[in-house]
């Protein structure tokens, strides 16, 4: 049986990804089980996802997936190259994935590699470095470096999924890992555009859903997921509004000194001085990113530095290797997959929270710290008053 990796964050979960889904069993075969890696409560654009880890899993469950693992706090709230390489090592210590399909405007995965190939040599990084200097940011730095050396390719760039496309290829090269890649067009709704093809971006939808629009996102929901979304609505459970989340935010950032601020993630360059002015000139968390944010330092980085400040998330612990594969929900065949996984992971597999504390010390610390995550996410949200702090102690995988 063929096993196909998806890295993801369904935030939330919608018809694209279901799409997505049926188009793996078509290249692959009918039979194709899939198995993704999906970021938890805090996801890599550097904010709270809109549902809960579970009730997104449980919607990839419905649409498609078999068996759902977490990408951990530290590396979901990772530059995209360390998001990259993280998920694809999860999915390559599994044992069990023989592929890995993406997403790509451009889905030719012979340019895609050349890009990879080119942007992993001493050259292109010893470029991107001089780039660098002149006070660009990272992206226009590395793509300038590449357009000295593939001038056709480079603009591939400028394209989203084209950029993590070629960050898996980069990851599964220097891995060295067996697992082929599937590049497969993105279809539909751009980024940040309107509904378009009957697909919406997950950013429409998400700005549809924080303003209480429930029938425009109706047609780009699989029923499941809609329906798991507005029960989660109706009980408090989802993170449409941040405002409660500031108000434990901005408080912890006030307390943090220049030298708590330098170890973050992404800090450099004496980033840490203007984070540290930002935060008491901003009453709300876009506008600590936005006093902070320049042509040099993307939205995108400050948000997910000032999560990890706030979660205690350090670059040191981007630095480690991922110590455990936990398990967020199965299918029938997800089961199976588990059984073969007990048999040929690289990494011990969680499927119950206990088993932590059989683990190592990084693991255990690693998983307190995905607990207190999970309760300041759980605090924030609508119902607060009903969730339970260590929940993440006790909650089980979502099984189908």
């Amino acid at each position: 049986m063929k096993t196909c990796g998806i890295v993801c964050e369904y935030n939330p979960f919608h018809t694209g990804h279901m799409a997505q889904i049926a188009a793996v069993r078509t290249r692959l075969g009918s039979d194709t089980a899939i198995v993704c890696c999906m970021s938890g409560n805090f996801v890599q654009r550097g904010e709270p996802a809109v549902a809960p880890r579970h009730l997104r899993a449980e919607s990839a469950l419905h649409g498609g997936a078999d068996l759902v693992l977490e990408l951990p706090l530290p590396w979901s709230l990772s530059s995209a190259e360390g998001f990259a390489r993280a998920a694809v090592s999860l999915l390559t210590s599994t044992g069990v994935v023989t592929h890995l399909a993406f997403g790509a405007e451009d889905p030719d995965l012979g340019r895609l590699q050349a890009l990879a190939d080119a942007a992993l040599e001493k050259s292109t990084i010893d470029a991107t470095l001089e780039h660098l200097g002149t006070g660009i940011p990272y992206a226009r730095a590395r793509e300038r470096a590449l357009y000295a050396r593939l001038r056709s390719e480079a603009e591939l760039l400028r394209r989203p999924n084209n950029t993590l496309a070629i960050e898996y290829l980069k990851a599964l090269r220097s891995l060295q890992s067996g697992v082929q890649p599937i590049a497969l067009p993105r279809e539909g709704a751009g980024h940040d555009g309107e509904p378009a093809d009957g697909f919406a971006s997950a950013t429409w939808l998400r700005e549809r859903l924080r303003s209480d629009d429930w029938e425009s996102v109706r047609p780009y929901l699989p029923r499941a997921s809609f329906d798991l979304l507005a029960d989660g609505a109706r009980h408090g459970k989802l993170m449409l509004s941040l405002e409660r989340f500031e108000c434990a935010l901005l408080p912890q950032l006030l307390r943090m000194g220049i030298d708590e601020l330098a170890a973050l993630p992404g800090a450099s360059e004496g980033l840490e001085h203007r984070l540290y002015d930002a935060i008491r000139q901003g009453r709300s968390f876009d506008a600590v990113w936005q006093a902070a944010k320049t042509k040099r330092y993307p939205a995108s980085r400050l948000r997910r530095m000032l999560l990890c400040a706030f979660l205690g998330v350090t670059a040191s612990d981007q630095a480690q290797p991922i110590p455990y594969i936990r398990v967020l929900g199965l299918s029938q065949t997800g089961r199976t997959l588990l059984r073969d996984m007990a048999q040929k992971s690289a990494l011990p597999v969680v499927t119950r929270p206990a088993e932590i504390k059989a683990l190592s010390q990084q693991a255990l610390a690693l998983f307190e710290r995905e607990v207190l995550a999970d309760d300041l996410y759980r605090l924030a949200l609508p119902g607060w008053q009903h969730e339970q702090a260590g929940d993440a102690w006790r909650r089980q995988p979502v099984i189908l």
